[in-house]
């Protein structure tokens, strides 16, 4: 897994960047996102993609890690990942009185995305399929590319 060192280090610091970047976002906009239940989940949202993406390039830099071990740390990942997305989902859904960010996240569904490809890598690895490792890398930019997006949205979007 030496050959990823690179990867994780690359994805772990742009994640750490971008949830920090995510922090100053929010508080720009607090007072829009601190009046809607929507908002403040979907900001939860955001938050998780980007430290699902950390927490990913920390299970790959683990030395001298096997892959089914990686794999099953992975599997649990996506489990954690995925209900945890889906819970901010459903509460953000709860709040219809701000419909600016919802429609373009519900369109894509990059959280079941993220969560689905994660359980995928994680299921590969643990069959002791190295390529595994290359399915890992379609959460990881979805996550990003879909945290991005939001973030975005929570700059330009959001009327005070």
């Amino acid at each position: 897994m030496k050959a990823w060192d690179t990867f994780a280090q690359i994805t772990g610091t742009a994640a750490a960047a971008l949830i920090g970047l995510l922090f100053v976002a929010v508080s720009i906009r607090i007072v829009s996102i601190a009046r809607s239940q929507e908002l403040r989940n979907r900001a939860a949202q955001t938050l998780s993609l980007f430290g699902t993406v950390l927490i990913t390039s920390v299970l790959i830099a683990i030395p001298g890690q096997a892959y089914r071990t990686l794999g099953a740390e992975v599997v649990v990942l996506a489990v954690i990942t995925g209900v945890g997305l889906d819970l901010l989902d459903r509460r953000a859904k709860s709040d219809r009185s701000n419909q600016a960010i919802a429609p373009v996240l519900e369109a894509v569904a990059p959280n079941t995305v993220t969560s689905l490809l994660l359980l995928a890598a994680g299921i590969v690895l643990v069959l002791g399929v190295q390529a595994g490792l290359y399915v890992l890398v379609g959460p990881v930019l979805v996550a990003l590319v879909f945290g991005i997006v939001s973030t975005w949205l929570f700059l330009t979007k959001i009327t005070e």
